[in-house]
């Protein structure tokens, strides 16, 4: 599924976006505010989705190798997060939704 089309499910504000962000692969979702679980994922073409809006977040998706981050809650993304989110070319959203409903959302619209 591409990103723009999870994007829109969530409802979510595009903080950075590499060129062709809207055409990013997403294959699994991992929601977490546990770093140290998201380093134990090995799942491919990733999407994070997390309440944690620290620059942590990203370096956490980078060593994993997400394709995007989704912060939850509508939480303040600093703006060291942002330029290490352009660093890595990870795309970086925020959603007002919790982490839960964001990963339902998603849920309902990979359902094949």
């Amino acid at each position: 599924m591409e990103l723009l089309r999870i994007a829109h499910a969530l409802d979510a504000e595009l903080i950075y976006g590499p060129d062709g962000w809207e055409h990013i692969p997403i294959e699994s979702v991992f929601a977490s505010d546990l770093m140290s679980d998201v380093l134990m994922s090995d799942r491919e073409e990733m999407l994070l989705i997390t309440s944690l809006s620290t620059e942590q977040s990203i370096r956490s998706a980078g060593i994993v190798g997400a394709k995007a981050v989704v912060i939850a809650n509508h939480k303040t993304v600093a703006a060291g997060m942002i330029e290490l989110a352009e660093d890595q070319e990870i795309a970086l959203f925020v959603t007002r939704h919790p982490k839960y409903e964001a990963s339902v959302c998603i849920g309902r619209i990979m359902e094949p």
